[in-house]
C-alpha cells in the first residue's frame, strides 16, 4: 500500500511538472525541479495577487466615475474646460452660456490645450448661433500650450496664480475627471475645485462590460491614472 502511494505521488508530480516544467528525469534532477516548481508557483500566486487587486481597483475606479457630481451653483466661480475629449468645448460652453451673469466679467473662463492656430475664430465657428457672444470677449480666454493632463494643471496653475483665483470648477468628461483632479491637486493643493463631469456621448460607463470599447477607455484611463498616481508618490511630480 505504501508503495502504491508513493507511485501515485511521483506519477502526480509528473504531471505536475511537465505542466509547469517538462522534466522528470531522476531523483536528482527531482529536487532542483521541484525548487523551480515552487518559485513558479509562488510568482503565479503573486501574479494572481496583484491581477486581482488591479482589478479591484478598475471597478472601484468605475464607482468613482460614476459618483462624479455636477456643481449646479455656477455663480461667482471661474470655470477651466479641458480639450481633448469628444465634444468637451461644446457641451462646457453649454453649460456656461446661460450664466448670464459671466457678461460682467466678474469671473473668467479657461480652455485649456486648444493647439496651436485655434483662435476665438475657430472657437466662434463651433458656437451655436444662441451663445452669448459677449462671453467670447470678456471671459474667455484660450491656452494652446499644454498637450496633456499634467501640462493642463501646470498652464492652468499658471492662470491661477496670475488672476488670483481660489476656486474653480472643472469641466471635463467623466472618465478623465479623477485624473484631472489628481493632477490639478498635485500642483494646486489650495485650490478648491468643484467638478462638472460630462458624459462621454458613446460611452455609457455604467454598462462597461456590455461594451468592448467601454471597458477599453475606462482600463486605460485607470492605468493613466496609476501612472500618475505613482509618479506623484514616487518623484513628488
Amino acid at each position: 500500500m505504501q508503495n502504491s502511494l508513493t507511485f501515485i505521488e511521483i506519477i502526480n508530480y509528473c504531471i505536475l511538472t511537465y505542466i509547469f516544467l517538462p522534466t522528470c528525469l531522476s531523483k536528482r534532477t527531482v529536487k532542483v525541479n521541484m525548487t523551480k516548481f515552487i518559485y513558479k508557483i509562488f510568482f503565479f500566486i503573486i501574479f494572481i495577487l496583484i491581477l486581482s487587486y488591479f482589478f479591484l481597483g478598475l471597478f472601484h475606479f468605475k464607482e468613482k466615475i460614476l459618483s462624479l457630481k455636477k456643481y449646479s451653483n455656477t455663480l461667482n466661480s471661474n470655470i477651466v474646460i479641458l480639450t481633448g475629449g469628444s465634444n468637451r468645448i461644446k457641451d462646457g460652453l453649454k453649460i456656461i452660456n446661460n450664466i448670464e451673469r459671466y457678461t460682467k466679467a466678474n469671473s473668467k473662463i479657461l480652455i485649456s490645450g486648444t493647439g496651436k492656430g485655434f483662435t476665438k475664430i475657430s472657437l466662434k465657428k463651433m458656437l451655436t448661433s444662441n451663445f452669448n457672444l459677449k462671453l467670447l470677449e470678456c471671459c474667455i480666454e484660450l491656452e494652446s500650450i499644454s498637450t496633456d493632463t499634467y501640462s493642463n494643471a501646470s498652464e492652468t496653475y499658471k492662470w491661477v496664480k496670475l488672476n488670483n483665483i481660489n476656486k474653480i470648477i472643472l469641466i471635463t468628461s467623466n472618465y478623465h475627471m479623477p485624473r484631472a483632479i489628481l493632477e490639478f491637486k498635485n500642483k494646486m493643493p489650495n485650490l478648491q475645485i468643484f467638478t462638472y463631469p460630462i458624459m462621454p456621448k458613446n460611452h455609457n460607463i455604467s454598462k462597461w462590460l456590455s461594451s468592448s470599447e467601454t471597458f477599453l477607455l475606462v482600463f486605460i484611463e485607470y492605468s493613466k491614472f496609476l501612472i500618475a498616481s505613482l509618479r506623484i508618490k514616487i518623484f513628488n511630480i
